[in-house]
């Protein structure tokens, strides 16, 4: 029963540490969006090699992209292990996929390799000769990962939709303020006047007016009993213990 209850928790943990991660159509739409915002800036991203140690690996999220010779979906640089070999774990962390398997660059197929979740130095090789990157699908995907991605697309519609209402609310109130009252005038003005005695100061008169409300604080705390000065007392104790505190 306690064993029940343990995976039961964890498995809830689990769910809600899913839940909460990016799903891959969040990062495509976002990949989607950079490259847009590039066209409008004609800003062309450079062509340029992997750096050492390193392989490019495409992400399609269906395998008829790359036969119809689509752009990827997802595109990083991905470490190698020390060995040269891949390790797929790492491509799904980095974009949160559940399954990965690389596409045979002949026959267009997926590649299952000899050990899981692993492609030696060799398949690399193999897997992006020719084309400079390896090209990765998700063949399969669980009911609950499915329900886990659209529970989250589902929770950031409605904050999005949250968010554009308080704006919206925030408009309208801000709008009946300026047109129905005079309050945003006056705070206008008032800011304008602040600005206007504030630039006038200068640094030595505020330091000036700073030093002379120190000088009546300590008199009125003097006077109100707050603070003692006890010369002759604070000098017999420093000569006894080194310190002038009472």
């Amino acid at each position: 029963m306690l064993l029940y209850s343990y995976g039961l928790v964890t498995g809830r943990f689990l769910s809600m540490g899913n839940t909460l991660a990016k799903s891959p159509q969040e990062l495509t739409l976002a990949t989607a969006r950079s490259i847009e915002k590039q066209c409008q800036l004609i800003l062309e991203p450079a062509p340029y090699p992997p750096p050492p140690g390193y392989v490019r690996v495409h992400f399609y999220s269906h395998l008829y992209r790359i036969y119809d010779k689509s752009p990827p979906d997802l595109a990083a640089d991905i470490p190698l292990c020390r060995s040269g070999g891949l390790d797929l774990d790492v491509v799904k962390r980095q974009w949160g996929l559940e399954t990965c398997l690389p596409v045979d660059p002949l026959r267009w197929k997926p590649f299952q390799p000899t050990h899981p979740d692993y492609l030696s130095a060799v398949a690399v090789e193999v897997l992006s000769h020719g084309q400079g990157c390896i090209k990765v699908i998700e063949p399969t995907v669980s009911h609950q990962t499915l329900m886990q991605r659209h529970t989250r697309e589902v929770v950031l519609g409605m904050a999005s939709l949250v968010q554009l209402s308080c704006l919206r609310s925030f408009e309208m109130v801000y709008d009946c303020l300026e047109t129905d009252t005079p309050l945003p005038a006056l705070c206008r003005r008032l800011h304008k006047r602040t600005r206007r005695i504030a630039s006038a100061w200068k640094w030595d008169e505020i330091f000036s007016f700073l030093i002379l409300c120190l000088w009546i604080a300590l008199a009125v705390a003097s006077f109100g009993g707050y603070i003692q000065w006890a010369p002759g007392e604070r000098a017999r104790k420093w000569v006894h213990t080194g310190s002038f505190s009472l």
